[in-house]
């Protein structure tokens, strides 16, 4: 089961549980090294009374919500690839071809785009057009051609 499919209640249900386990698992551990024997009764009776406030809470409480925090980053960051995929299902054949090419090479010409696909200039100047438009591509100007790569944030 992967943990990043799972709905945003789920995760978030996931993360709170991870934060209240990794709390009190912290401070079990690291409870020996705050306790302090006390010399006299005062002491021993200051203890008691603050209890809720000693280092050790801060310290597992602020561990813990670290950990949430990186957990909660991993589970909600995007997954480029799944968006790649749920993006192609929208997509003609001939835009799924191009996108592959383009996927493959990284950057190419658009004559080369051409070339490879064995398809007139008309029609692979309207498809990475239209792809141009949804920015799905990118393209730059290089003499009589143009350069064509994945949009940043598509790769």
């Amino acid at each position: 089961m992967d943990i990043k499919k799972l709905d945003k209640v789920s995760k978030i249900l996931i993360i709170i549980l991870v934060i209240i386990a990794s709390y009190f698992i912290v401070l079990t551990l690291i409870k020996p090294f705050f306790i302090k024997q006390p010399f006299s009764m005062a002491e021993m009776m200051n203890q008691v009374i603050n209890k809720g406030l000693e280092t050790e809470n801060y310290i597992a409480a602020i561990i813990a919500i670290i950990l949430g925090f990186f957990l909660s980053i991993y589970l909600f960051s995007e997954d480029k690839e799944h968006e790649y995929k749920i993006i192609r299902k929208t997509l003609s054949e001939d835009e799924k071809k191009i996108l592959d090419e383009i996927k493959k090479a990284g950057e190419i010409t658009q004559d080369s785009l051409r070339f490879r696909l064995d398809w007139s200039k008309a029609k692979v100047s309207t498809i990475l057009t239209n792809l141009d438009k949804i920015n799905l591509i990118q393209r730059e100007r290089t003499g009589k051609t143009y350069k064509v790569y994945l949009q940043k944030n598509n790769k």
